[in-house]
């Protein structure tokens, strides 16, 4: 059509659509008995809270009645869709996020005091001197010496924004100290270690997928295959997702071509794929991916499309089973939901996600029993595989949908006769460790590397009297052993350092280790 032509058509396009908006408008108005200007009254919930406001006997929180009336809402829906209340949203969007503003320590309750277990090199803490073992007495004007102390309460008067500072009054070696920070941003990272097991093979330990763990992964990948790796162990274990980009982003690391990572659908949501963009550094080196209960929604995106593709070898235990896709929306009050918009399924189709046919309370309870009595899990997949779906993926597995990622190599590890008395014992883990690294402090930092600690193996010996003295009824097996100078490594080099040691021990790398020979 032409200009001229289309100048001339112009009003009375116009007009024939103003006509038949008036009508329609005129039907709405009639059939509804709401005009397009009134005032719409709301929902029988916001009418109930408004009528309790203004009409009952006595005063009541009405921001707490109506958190209460969302959170039961929520409760009706799938386990995932949760309501998350402004102190407890701050809280998530920093794990998201990747960072938070504050002094840059790690600290547990120990008694009534909260006790630094980790300073993160190079930011405020590590600046001003702090060190694992130092007690905080005092922030600002504020005790922190008090019974049933929660972590909330401590973190809200130690952080606070970027370039504020705050005063904290320590006690160490029985000695007063007085310190004053200016609080920074801190790094949240998604690595907890990421080192060469050996000549050949790297191990990376990710433990979630926030903002910034693509860009993370892949530095460790580059630092890695740069130090001669052929191999890699990514271990997904306790890792319960986060951002599904990426883990799509991690992926397309690891596959090649075009090929499809995971599509997305729900009954508001069109069919989405997900594909792979741009070449891998790793597609075609030997890849294992460690697996347990805890591993969920990314990390089951991740192993899921993997597996499917025949790209790596999954071992450990049978993943958590989350296969929905949540969104965020922003609530007036500061608040927000995060609700279920579509489901997930893998390359070939499967579907991650566990039933909850018979309610949240037991959803979540079958969770926890899981992770209590890990070895029973073989013999509950297998039960549940008679309703399930099978896939058949190019390498001849067959695959199950609708209960989470079964590995293709199982791990007993006898927890489920131990794990009472592990859990007993590991809070006197963390004290004792924690105290023996204080009074042994200057030869602590005099190792230039966990593997040179390690070396020493009078040192371990009386480490390890001191232990049995500690806590004589303590199970010893080797693992616990590698835990427990993990814990000590901890205070000196960070989680890279507990895994550089406890992996040595791992039932699950002696899994990998096999498969790679």
């Amino acid at each position: 059509m032409s200009n001229k032509k289309w100048n001339w058509a112009q009003p009375l396009l116009f007009s024939v659509i103003l006509i038949a908006g008036m009508w329609l408008g005129n039907r709405l108005t009639r059939s509804s008995g709401v005009g397009l200007f009134e005032k719409n009254r709301g929902s029988a919930l916001q009418e109930t809270l408004d009528l309790i406001r203004l009409q009952y006997v006595d005063t009541l929180p009405i921001d707490s009645i109506e958190q209460l009336s969302i959170e039961q809402l929520m409760g009706h829906l799938d386990p995932h869709s949760v309501y998350l209340p402004p102190a407890e949203l701050q809280a998530a969007n920093e794990e998201l996020a990747g960072n938070f503003e504050g002094i840059g320590v790690e600290f547990s309750i120990k008694k009534d005091t909260p006790v630094i277990t980790y300073v993160i090199p190079d930011g405020p803490s590590s600046k001003a001197g702090l060190e694992p073992g130092d007690r905080i007495i005092m922030a600002d004007d504020s005790s922190l010496v008090q019974k049933e102390i929660q972590i909330d309460q401590i973190k809200r008067l130690i952080r606070g924004p970027n370039r504020s500072t705050v005063t904290l009054q320590l006690l160490r070696d029985n000695k007063l100290i007085k310190k004053t920070l200016t609080r920074g941003e801190i790094p949240l990272s998604v690595l907890d270690a990421a080192y060469m097991m050996d000549d050949t093979t790297g191990y990376i330990k990710l433990n979630r997928f926030s903002e910034s763990s693509y860009e993370e992964m892949m530095k460790a990948l580059e630092d890695l295959l740069q130090k001669g790796m052929l191999a890699l162990v990514l271990d997904l274990r306790g890792n319960g997702g986060g951002f599904m980009n990426e883990a799509i982003d991690i992926a397309d690391e690891f596959l090649d071509a075009d090929k499809l990572i995971v599509y997305t659908q729900g009954a508001h949501q069109a069919k989405k794929e997900y594909r792979c963009r741009r070449p891998g550094l790793f597609e075609k080196g030997k890849l294992i991916v460690l697996v347990d209960e805890s591993s969920a929604s990314a990390s089951e995106v991740l192993a899921g499309s993997l597996q499917d593709w025949c790209r790596a070898t999954l071992i450990g235990r049978p993943t958590f089973g989350k296969g929905l896709v949540q969104e965020q929306f922003e609530l007036s009050n500061q608040a927000a939901i995060r609700l279920t918009v579509a489901r997930y399924y893998s390359p070939l189709g499967r579907s991650i996600q566990r039933s909850y046919e018979n309610g949240n309370e037991a959803y979540h309870e079958a969770a926890a029993n899981r992770l209590l009595h890990p070895d029973r899990t073989e013999t509950d997949s297998v039960t549940r595989r008679t309703s399930q779906q099978k896939f058949l993926n190019s390498c001849g597995d067959t695959l199950y949908g609708g209960a989470g990622i079964t590995p293709r190599i199982l791990v007993e590890t006898g927890l489920s006769e131990e794990t009472p008395l592990l859990l007993g014992s590991s809070n006197a883990m963390s004290e004792f460790t924690l105290q023996f690294y204080v009074r042994n402090r200057k030869q602590m930092q005099s190792y230039a590397s966990p593997a040179s600690f390690q070396q020493n193996k009078e040192w371990q010996e009386q480490f390890f009297s001191e232990w049995k003295r500690f806590a004589p009824d303590a199970a010893m097996p080797p693992f616990i052993k590698a835990h427990l100078l993990g814990l000590i490594a901890r205070y000196r080099w960070g989680s890279s350092g507990y895994y550089q040691l406890a992996n040595t021990q791992d039932p699950f790398i002696q899994k990998a280790k096999e498969q790679l020979r």
